[in-house]
């Protein structure tokens, strides 16, 4: 993979705030053209600016919906006719919908598989394909804490976050004997947008549940995630404790769940 980062393009869905422009600001700061992905045009256009302030040599926005996969091989296209070399992808659109099992409805389970998921591949098909092409490439797909383990009020969302690291795990045997590596990232609870509505909506088990949990600074985390990211590491996670938590996933399955049946059974007697 060429050393001289700026010579490429990173594509960074979810980019007008939060995880996603943090890790647009970071490759930026890096030397990377940047490619910024959303459905809000004004954000959009500041965080361009903002990405281009960091350092970026070059940011371009495309206001789109990554549920739209046409309109996902489009933006490829567009660079595929530019001759660009596509270095980086980062898949940080998303979001999250709390609620219990038996209160969400199932529209509710297809919204967030639709974006999350299918979100997600929809773009990284042809970014895959052209890194592929060119015989290098990076790509980070953007799961969730929540895809470690089951966690109450999240089973649309979990199960949505659950799918991106599955096809992060694929795409990492697939890719990597061609150049191309993939990376997952497990991000917690972070201080963005999408945070502060989702804790208007947590159920009140999965509030007791995230209750003391430190929220991280999301430009943390995206400098983190990409100077991991750009050591070839599979799993990126902001803090040692969840990245054992993440690793040892399957040992604590069993604590964290009971420790989560405590909080349901006190929540059900009260």
């Amino acid at each position: 993979m060429p050393s001289d980062l700026s010579r490429g393009y990173a594509i960074v869905s979810g980019a007008s705030s939060g995880i996603g422009l943090a890790c647009a600001k970071e490759l930026g700061r890096r030397g990377q053209r940047v490619v910024l992905i959303a459905r809000d045009a004004q954000r959009l256009e500041a965080a361009r600016i903002a990405v281009e302030s960091a350092g970026a040599p070059e940011a371009l926005a495309f206001v789109a919906d990554v549920t739209d996969a046409g309109a996902c091989a489009a933006i490829v296209n567009a660079l595929d006719k530019r001759q660009a070399r596509i270095e980086w992808l980062v898949t940080s659109a998303g979001d999250v919908e709390p609620g219990l099992f038996d209160e969400l409805g199932i529209e509710a389970h297809r919204r967030q598989m639709e974006l999350n998921y299918f979100g997600t591949l929809n773009l990284t098909a042809p970014v895959a394909r052209h890194m592929v092409a060119q015989g290098y490439g990076h790509i980070v797909l953007i799961s969730s804490a929540a895809a470690v383990v089951g966690i109450a009020g999240y089973s649309a969302y979990g199960a949505s976050k659950f799918a991106v690291r599955g096809l992060g795990e694929a795409l990492r045997v697939e890719l990597e004997p061609r150049g191309v590596v993939c990376s997952v990232a497990f991000p917690p609870d972070t201080q963005t947008p999408q945070l502060d509505r989702e804790r208007a909506r947590r159920p009140a088990i999965t509030a007791q549940i995230a209750a003391g949990a430190p929220v991280a600074d999301p430009d943390d985390v995206g400098i983190r995630m990409i100077a991991d990211a750009a050591r070839g590491m599979f799993i990126l996670a902001p803090t040692r404790r969840l990245k054992a938590f993440i690793l040892l996933g399957s040992l604590c399955a069993p604590l964290f769940r009971w420790r989560q049946l405590r909080f349901l059974k006190r929540h059900t007697s009260s």
